[in-house]
Order: structure tokens, then sequence, then C-alpha cells
């Protein structure tokens, strides 16, 4: 026959902490102690991801920056296009280049007296330059305002080299001159005719 035995209140009180403390190791060692070590794990991994959001931003950014200088560099070289020659075949470009000079020449009162065509010169893959050497008679004044004249032409027009002397030397009265220039434009470059298919 099984005997009762009186527990005191403070030997209850000791079992009670004992099973308390059993227990809250048990809940410790086997969940708070894992689902504090995997809050960690996605603490840490929610770190990464908003450094990587950042640094895909940062990129985006960049993409946009470099989007809109591309944009502004082919409108300006769009617009630049707009004052080269027409004609991309070279004996169609001389033409053109000689008809602008004459052009603008005949608006000052100018008059050509001679037109040399010379070689075209390429300057890149894409672009090439035209030249012509003329010779022009007028009063210096035209002169000056067919130079200020080609800042304004429709197509851009270069001076590279320009001679001017006077129609009759030793007269000092004499306004009239004789200017000899050399003017140059850009054309896109011709482009290459395909190569004719041999038959068999």
């Amino acid at each position: 026959m099984l005997k009762m035995v009186d527990i005191s209140k403070r030997e209850r009180w000791l079992i009670g902490g004992a099973i308390a403390a059993a227990l809250i190791y048990f809940l410790g060692q086997y969940y708070l102690f894992p689902y504090w070590d995997a809050l960690k794990e996605t603490s840490g991994r929610i770190d990464v991801q908003s450094k990587r959001v950042l640094n895909y931003r940062k990129i985006m950014r960049g993409q946009e920056t470099v989007k809109a200088v591309l944009d502004s560099a082919r409108q300006q070289t769009s617009s630049m296009e707009a004052g080269l020659l027409t004609n991309h075949n070279d004996a169609l470009a001389n033409a053109e280049i000689q008809g602008l000079i004459k052009g603008l020449a005949g608006v000052q009162g100018l008059s050509l007296r001679r037109s040399d065509v010379l070689p075209v010169k390429t300057v890149s893959q894409e672009y090439e330059k035209v030249s012509t050497r003329v010779e022009l008679m007028g009063s210096i004044d035209q002169l000056l305002n067919l130079l200020v004249n080609f800042q304004s032409a429709v197509k851009i027009l270069f001076l590279e080299e320009m001679r001017v002397s006077p129609v009759q030397i030793g007269n000092p009265k004499e306004k009239r001159i004789v200017a000899t220039l050399l003017i140059s434009a850009v054309k896109t470059a011709e482009p290459a005719s395909p190569a004719p298919n041999k038959k068999k």
C-alpha cells in the first residue's frame, strides 16, 4: 500500500520552479532560439536585397543619363548633318559646292573668274571633304561680306586658304581686289556599290 508523502509548501515551490525552468529551457532550445536564428538570417537577407535594389536603381539612373546623352548627341549630329552637301556622288558634290559659292559671290556682286575642282578626300569611313579653289574679283567689302555669309549659309563651308592682291599694283585709289580662296565642305561618303555576282 502506497504511503502519501507530505510535501511542504516550500518543496512545492521548488518543484514548480524546476518544472517551469525545464519548460522554459525546452521552449528556448527547440522553438525560441531556432526562430531567433532564422530571424537573423532573414534580416541579413533583407539587408543584402535592399543593397541590390539600391544598386539596380543606380544602374537604371545611369542608363537613363546615358540615354539622354545619346539622344542629345543624335539630335546634334542630325542638325550638323543638315549642313553637309546633299550629293553623295563626288562629281555632283563638286558641282554643288561650286554652285553654292557662285550663288553667294553673285549676291555680294563679286565676279567669279575661275573655279578649280580638287580631289575629294576621305575624312573617315562616313564622311568626305569636297574642296574647290576659286578666284573672285570685287571690292574688299564685298569679300568680307561673302566671308561673313559663310557663317549663315545653309550648307557648312570652310575657308582653308585665302590670298588677296589688288587689281592694279601701285594704284592706292584702286579698291578692287582679286582673292583666291580654297573653300571646303563635307559630304557623307558614297555608299559602296555591291560586288556583281559572278556567274558560274
